[in-house]
């Protein structure tokens, strides 16, 4: 494991990877600002570019990627998912959109983690879960959907953080303990395992494995995510970690050994980030 970034950074919460574009995006909620890191691979090792801001003044904790390069972030304090459209990102003028508003919507409460499959946009709840939906799920295209385009998928806490899409299953965290899977279609909730002692964020590598990082158990976890019937899983730890909260992927070609997956994790108090390696 290595350092990735040590500086610039007060204290990072939330990661996302755009993989067609190789940046890193660290939301960074104490200094009020996006940070985006150009990724540089080669061979075993993972690097970054010089830090870019992409929004500043904004108190965002959780941040996500979709296909065509947007940036959606999530505005707890001020109960508003926001989206950063890759067009105006790429010219150096990004804008922020407010695409749900929780003054507005019920289904948008104190936002937490979110995630981007090729049909939806899935949200968790830190408020009202129980009413807004500890799960919700809306179209993908966001700027034109509607209250009716948005749907709790799952009502079972009050409060979740983290959130991560694993082919058909999505995968929420709780703050204590357990961490839920539930059905992107909707269906039963299905706690997966209860092993976990403060668990944050989750991602997805495409290849079956899920990675959660675990606050209050300093360390980071897997999980095989890609099962075809929701059910109690065997948790394994990864590496220690102190203070894990955000995780994110990045796949890169390596010489002689195919393909590797770079998985960084941010950590609330450490002020740095750091990579590991999984084959």
């Amino acid at each position: 494991m290595k350092t990735l970034i040590d500086r610039g950074l007060v204290h990072p919460q939330g990661l996302a990877v755009d993989q067609k574009a190789r940046k890193l995006y660290v939301a960074d909620p104490d200094s009020r600002r996006i940070m985006s890191y150009a990724l540089h691979s080669d061979k075993n090792a993972l690097r970054v570019g010089s830090p870019n801001v992409l929004v500043e003044g904004v108190e965002a904790r959780w941040i996500a990627v979709d296909d065509d390069g947007n940036a959606l972030f999530t505005n707890e304090v001020r109960n508003q998912i926001m989206k950063v459209p890759n067009a105006g990102a790429l010219r150096g003028n990004a804008t922020i959109k407010v695409v749900y508003d929780g003054a507005s919507m019920l289904q948008v409460s104190a936002p937490g983690g979110l995630a981007i499959d090729s049909f939806h946009t899935f949200w968790v709840n830190k408020q009202i879960g129980s009413q807004a939906g500890s799960v919700v799920r809306a179209a993908r295209s966001l700027a034109e959907s509607t209250t009716a385009d948005v749907q709790p998928l799952a009502t079972n806490l009050e409060k979740s953080y983290g959130i991560c899409i694993a082919v058909n299953n999505v995968f929420f965290t709780q703050p204590e303990t357990t961490v839920y899977g539930i059905k992107t279609t909707g269906g039963s909730v299905v706690p997966v395992s209860d092993r976990f002692t403060n668990p944050r964020g989750c991602v997805f590598d495409g290849d079956g494995t899920v990675f959660v990082a675990d606050r209050g158990a300093n360390a980071v976890y897997s999980f095989a995510g890609s099962m075809l019937e929701l059910g109690t899983v065997q948790i394994s730890k990864v590496v220690d970690f102190q203070d894990a909260y955000g995780t994110a992927i990045f796949s890169a070609a390596v010489p002689r050994t195919g393909r590797g997956a770079f998985v960084a994790v941010a950590a609330l108090l450490a002020w740095q980030l750091r990579t590991w390696i999984g084959q």
